[in-house]
């Protein structure tokens, strides 16, 4: 019996290193699933945070369940890496149920809204509980794999604590080299569809290598049976250092918890500084599965030490709440008092600037805290129960942490306590820990040693916080709001009022409202009796609130960051015309697309915000399955308008947009809101087959652009706005690829063409580039455009007008009085008195 325990065993040690490739070869494939998940349930679920939260809940949910029931039921199986390969088919096959799964939540969502009711709680235990129907057999299977192989090379606590470290470790690792791929290369390459499949292919790949490395092993039902009696045994030399079983329950789970809300602070924390595009999202992620993956490494050489076990844990968890204590501290001082990272440096300086700020602030607690986990192998309880037991409970309980973790620091601490504070309770609470720890082990018996951590937990709550926005010298922060959406702040210059998101990105402010306000005429100009009007995204509600101006029955503004509608309320309302008190007016914090895919109203027009292409989850509101879910919700003859941010779009970027527009839109112009060389707006006007421009609608409607100033019955200008038919650059057109939810290109390719403008290496449409865009789109215009054709020549000739004015403000905003001269000339040669007596409307 005994040689033939010794054979099985160098046959585990011979096929160990295989095991680990086979384990990290998983942990890649799992992270790749988990990203696409995130993905693909944010489009249908909305990008905000609470569906986001629904989606990891669901997935933690399954690991919990999967690592107690076939961790418990791992012992009786006769060959548990034949098993193990199973469960990794098995992963395979499941996730592929994602994809009929999505279609059936698409096609009857309409139908549950309006059956469940708009209640946001109703709403999102809806979503989790389908997540849970889609997640749960792969995240199930997932969460038992690492219990089935602590089975299999568990003789006895020796080789658990410290073959089981290895395989922690590496299959971390794998998951960092997961997101390295998803995150920068496989998505951007061969979109969501092939790196899904990719991911399935790999876990199959891994499963049927599994069966293969079994089948040259023999059946282990002796070494089972000795390896549940030889870890029973240890309990009288090792006993008195193990935690008990409290203990275990609790740093298990506190390990999980603690770790997975950190992150999801650290998150927020570095949107304080960043592009905030996918990328910035990726490189936190790498760092931190990196980092627990080294945790496991540090875990494997304390779990070789002499050192007991109880010390070791009170030691890493006293450590982890300084080390996260301070995090705040050194990551303001390294952003210099949290300014922007790297603006003008080019895009791979400003991913590695990206990765060294993770691995200063990120990387060396999170080696510490991911050393807890693993560590947990060697330090629990004493039990007759087996190897895959053992670990099982422990993935039980750390993933029911992980569970919870996430929305309490989401969702509870973020909104009552702030980011800086949440950060200071987490760190604490470990504090906390290592301190009840220590004590329920030595009581007062050693009450002096415990000084270090108990004083640690004074020193990390009066530790100053660092400042939450960034202000200039002549910049006064009026009210920030804080949540899992990101920090909304209110900022005053002189006499502008500003709001922003994270620090960096503007939504809008009061010297813009002029503009802001086209931003809804302009759409509600065109259209023959707009009553029923959608803005997706609200910002400042002063777009929203210009459509009240006009003769329309309902405003639905849509928000995805809800502390913006607050915000807007508060500071805003002076030019939002009544939006926050107008009967007519409905204000939703819900996604955009969320939004769309769950009402069955139709809308005469729509307006989508002037979202920022490279923002994490903006490339979805420009991709072709969303244009579409618009089309479907306009009723006859509507309009859909979606405004771009031309000062932030490189031509490549526009030319997609433009292209993936055009692919659902039979009919496109595109028309201005500003007459600004510098940030300028323009809008793609999407329409049916044949729409073409009425005078008659155009002189009701100016009305109430115009306020009852000027004399519309005499000429109406609207003209002025027009850029031209987007048929004019077809053929720029005909060979982009289109952004679509499996092709995100906009969302993986503009941070990288932004920043490249950031550092010279690439242009904005501004300047030169807008002078292009303009002269292609206004070749042949005129009486050729048939959009204009219902019009009367004195009247398209303001068309050309407005092409000249924005030539002449361009030459009088760059001194070059002589060209300004002979333009003005040519405008009053065109319009006499215009630029005399309406040069206020126009502007």
């Amino acid at each position: 019996m005994r040689k033939e325990i010794r054979s099985e065993a160098a046959l585990h040690n011979g096929n160990f290193v295989l095991l680990c490739i086979l384990f990290f070869l998983s942990g890649t494939a799992g992270l790749i699933f988990q990203v696409i998940w995130m993905y693909r349930l944010g489009l249908v679920f909305g990008n905000a945070a609470y569906a986001t939260a629904a989606t990891l809940s669901a997935f933690f949910l399954g690991l919990a369940l999967g690592g107690r029931f076939l961790g418990n039921a791992s012992a009786r199986f006769r060959r548990p890496l034949r098993v193990y390969g199973l469960m990794e088919l098995g992963v395979a096959l499941t996730a592929l149920l994602l994809v009929p799964g999505l279609e059936f939540y698409e096609m009857h969502y309409a139908e549950c809204i309006s059956f469940l009711g708009n209640s946001k709680g109703i709403l999102l235990t809806m979503k989790f509980v389908f997540a849970a129907l889609l997640l749960i057999l792969p995240s199930f299977l997932m969460g038992g794999t690492f219990p089935v192989l602590a089975q299999y090379i568990g003789k006895n606590r020796t080789d658990l604590s410290r073959r089981g470290t290895v395989l922690y470790a590496v299959n971390t690792v794998g998951a960092a080299l997961g997101a390295l791929l998803t995150g920068f290369y496989l998505i951007l390459e061969y979109g969501v569809g092939l790196t899904y499949y990719f991911a399935v292919a790999l876990a199959f790949s891994v499963g049927v290598l599994a069966i293969v490395l079994d089948s040259l092993s023999t059946p282990t039902t002796i070494v089972q049976k000795t390896a549940r009696t030889a870890i029973g045994r240890e309990k009288s030399a090792q006993g008195p250092s193990k935690l008990g079983n409290l203990q275990f329950i609790i740093v298990a789970f506190s390990s999980g918890a603690l770790a997975l809300s950190v992150e999801t602070l650290w998150t927020k924390m570095f949107a304080q500084v960043l592009q905030n595009s996918v990328y910035s999202f990726a490189v936190i992620l790498v760092v931190f599965l990196l980092a627990l993956g080294l945790g496991g490494v540090l875990s494997h050489l304390l779990v070789r030490s002499r050192m007991g076990s109880n010390r070791v844990v009170v030691l890493l968890l006293s450590i982890a709440a300084v080390l996260i204590g301070i995090s705040p501290t050194i990551f303001s001082a390294a952003t210099d008092g949290l300014e922007y990272v790297a603006m003008g440096a080019s895009w791979h300086t400003y991913v590695w600037t990206v990765f060294k700020l993770a691995l200063l602030v990120v990387l060396p607690p999170t080696v510490v805290l991911g050393a807890v986990f693993p560590f947990l192998l060697k330090a629990a309880p004493i039990t007759n129960r087996s190897a895959g037991d053992i670990v099982g409970r422990l993935v039980f309980f750390n993933s029911l942490g992980s569970f919870v973790g996430p929305v309490i620091a989401g969702f509870i601490l973020l909104d009552i306590l702030g980011l800086w504070n949440s950060v200071k309770v987490i760190a604490v609470f470990y504090g906390v820990l290592a301190v009840w720890v220590f004590f329920s082990f030595y009581g007062e018996k050693k009450i002096v040693r415990l000084l270090l951590p108990i004083l640690v937990i004074p020193g990390i709550l009066f530790l100053k916080n660092p400042p939450l926005v960034r202000l200039e010298n002549d910049e006064k922060l009026l009210d920030s709001w804080q949540s899992s959406d990101g920090v909304v702040s209110i900022v005053r210059e002189s006499k502008n009022i500003q709001m922003r998101l994270d620090n960096f990105y503007v939504l809008g402010d009061s010297e813009s409202f002029l503009v802001e306000q086209m931003q809804a005429h302009i759409p509600l100009m065109i259209h023959p009796a707009p009553k029923r009007v959608a803005f997706l995204g609200m910002g400042t509600g002063i777009t929203a609130g210009a459509a009240l101006y006009h003769d329309v029955e309902k405003v639905v503004a849509v928000e995805l960051v809800s502390n913006v509608i607050p915000a807007a309320q508060r500071y805003f309302s002076p030019w939002a015309n009544g939006l926050f008190q107008d009967e007519r007016a409905s204000l939703v914090a819900d996604d955009a697309r969320n939004f769309l895919l769950g009402t069955n109203e139709q809308f005469d027009v729509i307006v989508g915000d002037l979202f920022t292409p490279w923002h994490a989850g903006t490339g979805s509101l420009y991709t072709l399955e969303h244009f579409k879910q618009a089309k479907k919700r306009l009723g006859p003859g509507g309009v859909f308008a979606q405004w771009l941010p031309l000062y932030q779009l490189t031509p490549e970027n526009f030319y997609t947009i433009a292209a993936t527009f055009a692919a659902v839109f039979p009919r496109v112009t595109l028309w201005r809101a500003d007459f600004s060389p510098t940030r300028a707006s323009i809008v793609l006007m999407g329409q049916e087959a044949g729409a073409q421009l009425d005078e008659n609608t155009l002189r009701r409607n100016i009305v109430h652009v115009i306020g009852g100033q000027g004399d519309p019955g005499k000429n109406h200008m609207g003209g002025l706005f027009y850029l031209g038919n987007l048929n004019n650059i077809r053929d720029r057109l005909s060979n982009v690829e289109l952004n679509t939810d499996d092709r995100r290109s906009i969302e993986f390719k503009a941070p990288i063409l932004a920043q490249q403008a950031n550092a010279g290496r690439a242009t904005y449409i501004v300047g030169k580039e807008l002078e292009n865009l303009f002269d292609e789109m206004s070749d042949n215009f005129s009486r050729d455009d048939p959009y204009l054709s219902g019009l009367p020549s004195d009247e398209i000739k303001f068309v050309e007008v407005g092409a000249l004015y924005y030539r002449y403000l361009q030459h009088v905003g760059e001194g070059k009085d002589e060209k300004a001269k002979k333009i003005r000339d040519q405008i009053r040669s065109l319009a006499p008195g215009f630029l005399k007596e309406e040069n206020k409307n126009s502007e």
